[in-house]
């Protein structure tokens, strides 16, 4: 956020340019100038002085048609005219300032300040440039070429003006001001703090203002939130109704997390608009300060009553505010007036949050309904069905969204799982596969395709292997794909008994742990061709760089058990298996407690007409 306003340094660049012109002779000229000429000129600057800047434009107009050629005089009447705001005539008197005294500062100077005002930055630079090289200690000229640089976003040389000013007259507020302003611009925060740490704040207001506020932003540069926080505060104390003061100061309060909270932020400026109030709202969300940003978006939706944004922020905020009843009710009631498919999913999460299960179905359906289009939409709806293990509508949600959405492997992820859950195995692997093709890439998909991994028949690895083919032949860097074709075709060769072979799938596998050494499921496999084949120490070095990789496999456990017992060696043999059995407990524990889960998620469904009461 930049603090700096271009007519804020335009207006003081003409009061030096003004105190600049307010002389009563140019060196070698002034003092040619007739009687009557001398005296317009006095004349002109008491007028200019007293405000009557109309009359002193006329006094020197007469002048010069009486025959005055004289650059003073040319150069009040610049000043007037811009007063007035007749640029153009103030532009062509300042040039003629230029073609009778072109060795003076003045005239250049005067042409920049006006230049700059108009936000010709590059004719102002241009004429402050000139006035430098005439006078190269005149202040002006510098403060005016290092402000006109800054507003070409030319920082570096800016600041090296800029500081020849500050040197000429140290301590110059406006100076050190446009100085350290050009340093934080240049990206040399440390530099503009070291400057700004120098001057003493203003006693004008607005110019107090300044300061701290640019005091403020550098010390937010070099996260110094304390000393930010301090600065906008004074700046804020000043100007209270400044927006942009206030969010800064709220901005850098938060970002000292362990320091003063947002609850020692003083209030907020009045009549925000709903923007302001959003954006304020959004912001103390964010730091988790709900208290602070309910109030706020509370008013931005009360200045715009049908702004979506507005209530699904404001709904958030109430639920983390531990108030997911004002939350939940802000919904129904904006949807009763408003129907949209985004507020019935935003709902429907929050009643899913609340134990609504019944309600969070009802509404994720109503969000199907009103945005058929919206693959999200049926996703949450197969997804609320699945995570509460009713699987029969998860399985028609899903198979509806991979009709709809067929380029979606996470459409095809829900409808595996809901056929897995119900052991429809082959289904599943098809579902599973289908993913796989569309996003092989991906970590979590590969995770869900080993779900099904030892529940396939042979006749279902017969019609994947094809599609498990393609896609390791195509990533053939991958270790994940080579695993999955790999332990699928050593399965439909392993059941082939005799006439199967094993070479092809132990080549796959070794690849798989070749490409990704830490892969113990792809260890596991292997061991257990290994075992297969009775290359026994293979194996067992295969099962314990599993179980090294993955402690809490139970299998690898059991199986490693059973080699040993081939091996004859009981006592390892006895180890294994009796960690088998009480990795297998804890399981059985885990699963247990997932049943309860389903069994209170099933009882809290009401009956359908006709169908007997659990109770």
């Amino acid at each position: 956020m930049s603090w700096h306003r271009a007519n804020d340094r335009l207006s003081a660049l003409l009061i030096y340019g003004l105190l600049a012109s307010c002389v009563l002779q140019v060196p070698g000229v002034a003092a040619q100038q007739p009687t009557d000429a001398q005296a317009a000129y006095r004349q002109a600057v008491e007028l200019l002085q007293a405000g009557k800047t109309s009359e002193a434009l006329d006094l020197i107009n007469s002048a010069i048609a009486a025959g005055a050629s004289d650059p003073a005089l040319y150069n009040v009447r610049g000043l007037a005219a811009s007063e007035l705001g007749r640029d153009q005539e103030a532009e062509e008197s300042f040039r003629a300032v230029i073609r009778l005294a072109p060795q003076s500062a003045m005239g250049y100077n005067n042409l920049g300040v006006l230049l700059s005002k108009l936000g010709r930055y590059k004719d102002s630079a241009a004429a402050f440039r000139e006035a430098e090289v005439r006078e190269p200690q005149n202040f002006t000229a510098l403060l005016g070429l290092g402000g006109s640089l800054s507003a070409l976003h030319d920082y570096a040389a800016a600041a090296g003006y800029l500081e020849k000013a500050w040197d000429l007259r140290p301590g110059d507020f406006q100076a050190g001001y446009e100085w350290a302003l050009a340093l934080h611009e240049a990206k040399q925060s440390a530099a503009a703090e070291r400057v700004l740490n120098q001057l003493s704040a203003p006693q004008e207001p607005d110019q107090a203002v300044k300061y701290y506020s640019l005091a403020g932003v550098v010390a937010e540069d070099l996260k110094e939130y304390a000393a930010a926080s301090e600065s906008y505060g004074r700046a804020n104390a000043i100007k209270p109704d400044s927006y942009e003061i206030y969010l800064a100061l709220a901005r850098a309060t938060l970002s000292l997390g362990a320091g003063p909270s947002a609850e020692n932020l003083p209030a907020p400026p009045a009549n925000l608009s709903e923007k302001q109030n959003l954006a304020l709202g959004l912001l103390f969300a964010s730091a988790g300060a709900y208290a602070n940003a309910i109030p706020r978006l509370e008013a931005a939706l009360h200045l715009d009553p049908k702004n979506q944004a507005i209530v699904v922020n404001l709904a958030a905020a109430y639920k983390n505010a531990g108030k997911p009843v004002l939350a939940i009710d802000l919904l129904q009631q904006t949807l009763k007036a408003s129907p949209s498919a985004e507020l019935y999913s935003v709902l429907a999460g929050l009643e899913e949050e609340s134990g609504q299960y019944v309600e969070a179905v009802q509404t994720y359906q109503r969000a199907v309904e009103l945005d058929p289009a919206n693959e999200q939409n049926y996703f949450d709806l197969g997804m609320e069905y699945l995570s509460h293990f009713t699987f029969g509508p998860a399985a028609e949600v899903f198979q509806v969204g991979v009709q709809k959405f067929p380029a979606s492997s996470r459409q095809f992820l829900g409808l595996a799982f809901s056929h897995y859950a119900v052991r429809e195995y082959s289904k599943a692997g098809d579902a599973f596969t289908s993913a796989l093709e569309l996003d092989p890439d991906e970590p979590a998909v590969f995770q869900a395709w080993k779900t099904v991994l030892t529940f396939l028949a042979p006749n279902d690895w017969e019609r994947l292997l094809p599609r498990l083919k393609r896609l390791a032949t195509s990533h053939p860097q991958s270790a994940e794909l080579a695993f999955c074709y790999g332990a699928g075709l050593f399965r439909a060769e392993f059941a082939k008994g005799s006439a199967g072979s094993l070479d092809q799938p132990q080549a796959l596998l070794e690849k798989s742990v070749r490409l990704r050494p830490d892969f113990p499921e792809a260890h596991l496999e292997l061991a257990n061709l290994y075992a297969a084949r009775k290359d026994n120490q293979k194996a067992v070095n295969e099962y314990l760089e599993a179980i090294r990789q993955d402690p809490r496999s139970d299998i690898a456990h059991y199986r490693l058990g059973q080699v040993y017992r081939e091996m004859n060696k009981m006592e390892l043999a006895s180890q294994e298996l009796t960690r088998y059995q009480e990795l297998y407990s804890l399981r059985q524990e885990e699963l247990k407690r997932s049943r309860s889960a389903i069994k209170q998620f099933v009882l809290s469904q009401p009956a359908k007409p006709g169908q007997p009461s659990s109770e």
